[in-house]
Protein backbone atom coordinates (compact mmCIF):
# COMPACT_ATOMS: atom_id res chain seq x y z
CA UNK A 1 0.00 0.00 0.00
CA UNK A 2 2.31 2.40 1.20
CA UNK A 3 3.97 2.41 -2.87
CA UNK A 4 0.44 3.18 -4.40
CA UNK A 5 0.53 6.49 -2.07
CA UNK A 6 3.63 7.45 -3.22
CA UNK A 7 2.58 7.10 -6.80
CA UNK A 8 -0.64 8.62 -6.22
CA UNK A 9 0.73 11.70 -4.23
CA UNK A 10 4.03 12.20 -6.77
CA UNK A 11 1.28 12.09 -9.44
CA UNK A 12 -0.99 14.87 -7.69
CA UNK A 13 2.28 17.24 -6.99
CA UNK A 14 3.25 16.79 -11.12
CA UNK A 15 -0.70 17.70 -11.83
CA UNK A 16 -0.22 20.56 -9.32
CA UNK A 17 3.11 22.00 -10.98
CA UNK A 18 1.78 21.90 -14.30
CA UNK A 19 -1.44 23.69 -13.25
CA UNK A 20 0.59 26.10 -11.44
CA UNK A 21 2.38 27.09 -13.73
CA UNK A 22 2.52 30.93 -15.04
CA UNK A 23 0.47 31.79 -18.29
CA UNK A 24 2.73 32.07 -21.22
CA UNK A 25 3.31 35.39 -23.27
CA UNK A 26 1.27 35.45 -26.19
CA UNK A 27 3.46 36.07 -29.28
CA UNK A 28 2.92 39.24 -30.89
CA UNK A 29 1.58 39.30 -34.37
CA UNK A 30 3.54 39.78 -37.33
CA UNK A 31 3.57 42.68 -39.05
CA UNK A 32 1.26 42.59 -42.30
CA UNK A 33 1.22 45.08 -45.31
CA UNK A 34 -2.82 45.84 -45.00
CA UNK A 35 -4.94 44.03 -47.76
CA UNK A 36 -6.78 47.75 -47.41
CA UNK A 37 -4.17 49.34 -48.86
CA UNK A 38 -4.79 48.02 -52.43
CA UNK A 39 -6.91 49.26 -54.79
CA UNK A 40 -8.91 48.32 -57.90
CA UNK A 41 -8.67 51.64 -59.65
CA UNK A 42 -5.86 53.95 -59.55
CA UNK A 43 -5.86 57.26 -57.76
CA UNK A 44 -6.59 60.20 -59.74
CA UNK A 45 -4.21 62.87 -60.90
CA UNK A 46 -0.90 61.16 -60.51
CA UNK A 47 2.13 62.50 -61.63
CA UNK A 48 5.60 61.28 -62.59
CA UNK A 49 8.20 61.19 -60.00
CA UNK A 50 10.41 63.93 -61.49
CA UNK A 51 7.97 66.11 -61.05
CA UNK A 52 6.93 65.42 -57.83
CA UNK A 53 10.37 65.95 -56.30
CA UNK A 54 10.51 69.20 -58.08
CA UNK A 55 7.69 70.26 -56.05
CA UNK A 56 6.54 68.03 -53.44
CA UNK A 57 7.33 69.14 -49.97
CA UNK A 58 7.24 67.13 -46.58
CA UNK A 59 3.76 66.42 -45.56
CA UNK A 60 1.91 67.07 -48.97
CA UNK A 61 -0.74 64.15 -49.94
CA UNK A 62 1.00 62.90 -53.56
CA UNK A 63 0.06 60.78 -55.89
CA UNK A 64 2.82 59.17 -58.07
CA UNK A 65 3.15 56.61 -60.95
CA UNK A 66 6.20 55.02 -61.59
CA UNK A 67 7.42 51.32 -62.28
CA UNK A 68 9.43 49.41 -59.62
CA UNK A 69 12.84 49.26 -59.57
CA UNK A 70 15.96 51.86 -59.76
CA UNK A 71 18.62 49.04 -57.26
CA UNK A 72 20.05 45.70 -57.83
CA UNK A 73 17.12 45.01 -55.07
CA UNK A 74 14.30 47.16 -55.26
CA UNK A 75 12.83 45.04 -52.19
CA UNK A 76 14.95 44.86 -49.12
CA UNK A 77 14.63 41.76 -46.80
CA UNK A 78 12.17 41.98 -43.95
CA UNK A 79 11.27 45.91 -44.94
CA UNK A 80 7.66 47.11 -46.50
CA UNK A 81 9.34 49.23 -48.90
CA UNK A 82 10.65 49.26 -52.26
CA UNK A 83 12.22 52.01 -54.79
CA UNK A 84 9.83 53.02 -58.22
CA UNK A 85 11.45 54.86 -61.02
CA UNK A 86 10.10 57.59 -63.47
CA UNK A 87 8.11 55.61 -66.18
CA UNK A 88 10.12 58.50 -68.61
CA UNK A 89 13.68 55.69 -67.87
CA UNK A 90 13.65 52.91 -69.71
CA UNK A 91 14.67 49.53 -67.67
CA UNK A 92 16.90 47.48 -69.67
CA UNK A 93 14.15 44.93 -70.78
CA UNK A 94 13.40 48.36 -72.95
CA UNK A 95 16.64 48.67 -74.96
CA UNK A 96 16.75 46.75 -77.73
CA UNK A 97 19.41 43.84 -77.87
CA UNK A 98 20.27 44.55 -73.86
CA UNK A 99 20.46 41.01 -71.67
CA UNK A 100 21.11 42.54 -68.53
CA UNK A 101 20.18 40.12 -65.80
CA UNK A 102 18.38 42.80 -63.66
CA UNK A 103 16.52 44.95 -65.68
CA UNK A 104 14.83 46.30 -62.92
CA UNK A 105 18.38 48.06 -61.48
CA UNK A 106 18.25 50.48 -64.64
CA UNK A 107 22.14 50.20 -64.65
CA UNK A 108 22.71 52.27 -68.14
CA UNK A 109 20.99 55.22 -65.78
CA UNK A 110 23.21 57.90 -64.91
CA UNK A 111 23.81 58.90 -60.79
CA UNK A 112 22.23 62.38 -61.42
CA UNK A 113 19.90 60.28 -63.72
CA UNK A 114 19.07 57.74 -61.06
CA UNK A 115 18.64 61.17 -58.11
CA UNK A 116 16.12 62.91 -60.04
CA UNK A 117 14.00 59.91 -61.17
CA UNK A 118 13.81 57.34 -58.36
CA UNK A 119 11.54 57.41 -54.77
CA UNK A 120 10.90 54.85 -52.12
CA UNK A 121 7.76 53.92 -50.99
CA UNK A 122 7.07 52.23 -47.80
CA UNK A 123 4.27 51.10 -45.83
CA UNK A 124 5.19 52.72 -42.24
CA UNK A 125 3.70 51.49 -38.69
CA UNK A 126 2.76 54.24 -36.40
CA UNK A 127 6.12 55.10 -35.31
CA UNK A 128 6.52 56.10 -39.07
CA UNK A 129 9.38 53.43 -39.84
CA UNK A 130 8.88 50.72 -42.25
CA UNK A 131 7.11 47.40 -41.34
CA UNK A 132 9.20 45.10 -40.98
CA UNK A 133 7.88 42.34 -43.44
CA UNK A 134 9.14 42.01 -47.24
CA UNK A 135 7.10 43.77 -49.62
CA UNK A 136 7.95 41.97 -52.80
CA UNK A 137 4.64 39.73 -54.05
CA UNK A 138 2.76 41.25 -52.10
CA UNK A 139 -0.97 42.71 -53.77
CA UNK A 140 1.35 42.32 -57.10
CA UNK A 141 4.43 44.07 -55.89
CA UNK A 142 7.34 42.50 -58.65
CA UNK A 143 10.05 43.86 -60.35
CA UNK A 144 9.18 46.50 -63.15
CA UNK A 145 5.69 46.05 -62.24
CA UNK A 146 3.84 49.83 -63.16
CA UNK A 147 2.49 51.07 -60.04
CA UNK A 148 0.60 53.82 -58.87
CA UNK A 149 0.70 55.07 -55.66
CA UNK A 150 -1.10 57.87 -53.20
CA UNK A 151 0.68 58.86 -50.16
CA UNK A 152 2.12 61.17 -47.62
CA UNK A 153 5.84 62.41 -48.56
CA UNK A 154 7.73 61.26 -45.21
CA UNK A 155 11.55 62.54 -46.32
CA UNK A 156 12.33 64.46 -48.90
CA UNK A 157 16.34 66.70 -49.12
CA UNK A 158 18.20 67.84 -52.11
CA UNK A 159 20.55 64.87 -51.96
CA UNK A 160 17.56 63.07 -53.98
CA UNK A 161 16.20 61.21 -51.27
CA UNK A 162 12.22 61.15 -51.68
CA UNK A 163 10.36 58.90 -49.55
CA UNK A 164 6.23 58.29 -49.59
CA UNK A 165 4.30 56.60 -46.92
CA UNK A 166 2.01 54.36 -49.06
CA UNK A 167 -1.72 55.21 -48.39
CA UNK A 168 -3.38 54.11 -51.54
CA UNK A 169 -1.48 51.23 -54.43
CA UNK A 170 -2.88 50.29 -57.59
CA UNK A 171 -0.61 47.69 -59.30
CA UNK A 172 -1.53 47.48 -63.17
CA UNK A 173 -1.78 44.55 -64.52
CA UNK A 174 0.70 42.87 -66.85
CA UNK A 175 0.27 43.33 -70.09
CA UNK A 176 0.45 40.11 -71.98
CA UNK A 177 3.05 39.31 -74.37
CA UNK A 178 1.84 38.08 -77.97
CA UNK A 179 2.85 35.01 -78.57
CA UNK A 180 3.49 33.26 -82.13
CA UNK A 181 1.40 32.51 -84.29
Amino acid sequence: MPRLLVASLAALCCSLAVSAAPPSTPVPDEPKIPASAFVSEAPKDAKDVAALKKTAKKGDTVVVRAKIGGRAEPFPKNRALFTVADRALKSCDEIPGDSCPRPWDYCCESAESKKANLATIQFAGADGKPLKVGAQSVGGLEPLALVVVEGVVSEVDDKGTFVIDARKVFVEPAKKKAGPR
